[in-house]
């Protein structure tokens, strides 16, 4: 290899190196958060911790380890606020690690986009947690590409089987994610709002790592946070202009949406 082509080759590479680093989850969470005295400020959001008790952080998405850590760092800086934190996120499993307060739990194998009982543990766990907030309490959750699939939780009526299937039949028909989501929070306990509506702190706050095109945030990790702006009847159109009607397998889908 010539002196050129290798100087090429390495100039391509830093600039590779630099464009991933550029957006390492945990480096994008210490610089939007940063903790002084007793305030924590999260871009221009302010939050008084004096009278907080606890401070909860849930979430899922494959970048949610390097959040986690770098929430923990920003977190655990001064020392004083280091008994009061706690938190769950779901993660792939090639992801999960020990961290200081926040659980990383493995809700799926690596590779596999859909959801599985460890997932659906998890998210119980979330819910769990977030209904046993205080209304002085704060709750941080993170939120990042592949969400919707690490946070299954049915509604009554659905099964775990009934969402795999669902996810598999539109995956395979060709649905895009912005076709896809809006069925899985008509299915679920835990997106489309519902986890916001199970918070029991006054302070729930939000960040996101958009892997969407255009970031709307009711469709990003199927926007667990956010209000939903789809409903049942836009699940049946969707099911039904792939041929869903057809398929036998998913008819306990479409009785739960009409119900």
């Amino acid at each position: 290899m010539t002196t050129s082509w290798k100087k090429l080759r390495d100039d391509a590479h830093g600039i590779w190196q630099a464009g991933v680093a550029a957006v390492d989850s945990k480096h994008l969470v210490e610089q939007a958060v940063t903790l002084k005295d007793q305030t924590l400020l999260i871009q221009d959001q302010q939050f008084n911790l004096a009278n907080t008790s606890r401070i909860a952080v849930i979430g899922a998405g494959k970048a949610g380890a390097g959040m986690a850590a770098g929430l923990e760092t920003v977190l655990h800086g001064e020392g004083q606020f280091n008994g009061i934190i706690e938190g769950w996120l779901n993660v792939p499993a090639d992801c999960a690690q020990p961290l200081r307060s926040i659980h990383l739990h493995p809700a799926r194998p690596a590779g596999l986009n859909e959801p599985t009982e460890e997932g659906v543990t998890g998210s119980k766990q979330i819910l769990e947690l977030v209904s046993s907030l205080e209304p002085s309490d704060l709750c941080i959750c993170l939120l990042s590409g592949g969400g919707s699939a690490l946070l299954p939780a049915p509604l009554p009526g659905i099964s775990l089987a009934d969402k795999q299937l669902v996810t598999r039949f539109l995956s395979g028909a060709g649905a895009n994610i912005q076709q896809l989501n809006p069925v899985r929070k008509q299915l679920s306990a835990i997106k489309g709002g519902r986890l916001a509506e199970a918070c029991q702190a006054d302070r729930l706050v939000t960040l996101i790592i958009s892997d969407v095109p255009g970031d709307p945030l009711d469709i990003i990790a199927s926007g667990p946070t956010v209000p939903d702006s789809s409903c049942p009847e836009d699940a049946i159109q969707i099911l039904d202009a792939f041929g869903a009607q057809q398929t036998d397998s998913l008819a306990q889908v479409y009785r739960a949406l009409r119900s």
